[in-house]
C-alpha cells in the first residue's frame, strides 16, 4: 500500500515540475508515461485491477491538479483584477484621469 502513496506523490511531483517548466501540452506526453509507469509497479507489487486501475486514476489526477496548481502559482502574480479585457479600463482604473473628449 506504501507503493501506492509512493507512485501518487511522485506523480504529483512530476505535474509541479511540469507545471513550472513545460506548457499544458507536456501532459499529452507526460500522463501516458505516468499510468504505464504506475502499471508496471503496480503489477509487479501484485495489485489487484480495480485496486491498480483506481491508484493509476488518482495518480493522474494528481499529476494534472499539481500541474495547474503550479502553473497557477508562475502566472498569479501577472495577472489583475485591472487587466484590460474588452479594449477599455476598468471604472477603477480611470478614478484619477479625466475625462476626455475627442
Amino acid at each position: 500500500m506504501t507503493f501506492a502513496f509512493v507512485l501518487i506523490a511522485a506523480s504529483a511531483l512530476v505535474g509541479i515540475a511540469a507545471g513550472f517548466v513545460f506548457r499544458i501540452w507536456a501532459l499529452v506526453v507526460i500522463a501516458p508515461l505516468i499510468a504505464v509507469f504506475s502499471a508496471i509497479v503496480l503489477r509487479i507489487y501484485e495489485f489487484g485491477m480495480m485496486a491498480g486501475v483506481t491508484v493509476i486514476a488518482i495518480c493522474l489526477v494528481a499529476c494534472q491538479l499539481a500541474y495547474l496548481a503550479a502553473t497557477y502559482l508562475l502566472h498569479a502574480r501577472n495577472v489583475s483584477s485591472h487587466d484590460e479585457v474588452d479594449g477599455k479600463p476598468g471604472e477603477i482604473g480611470e478614478q484619477k484621469i479625466r475625462r476626455q473628449h475627442k
